[in-house]
């Protein structure tokens, strides 16, 4: 097992599911969230080395938790974040590149992008499932 974690915030349980099954051939242990502000409390505690966050929840809207998580001190050291979103157009992906997040993947998404998305931000390109 690779010594990584994953957490993966949606409020959609099929998407969350479906993420589940499709990073968790990497290695990573896996952690979710349905909402933003579960997304707090289950990072304080595991501090994974990658969120995949959806911008449309419940709550805190992505966007809202990428921004809480950038200001508090305790998020250190920060981990990388896949935005996945419905939103497509331009100006939703320029928004997200102004939260600093470290990729944008659009729903649907094509589970080969989205597992050499995750390989690539966790620094494990070379390895094969």
């Amino acid at each position: 097992m690779i010594n990584k974690k994953i957490l993966i915030v949606d409020d959609d349980k099929n998407i969350v599911e479906l993420l589940k099954t499709l990073v968790t051939p990497i290695g990573c242990e896996i952690f979710t969230a349905c909402d933003g502000a579960e997304a707090f409390s289950v990072y304080r505690r595991e501090k994974p080395q990658l969120v995949i966050l959806d911008i449309m929840m419940p709550k805190f809207s992505g966007y809202q938790v990428l921004h809480r998580m950038k200001k508090d001190e305790s998020f250190k050291p920060f981990p990388k974040v896949l935005m996945l979103s419905a939103k497509s157009n331009p100006e939703d992906i320029r928004q997200a590149e102004m939260f600093k997040c470290d990729a944008y993947l659009t729903k649907p998404f094509e589970p080969e992008d989205l597992v050499k998305k995750v390989k690539e931000l966790l620094d494990l390109k070379n390895y094969n499932l």
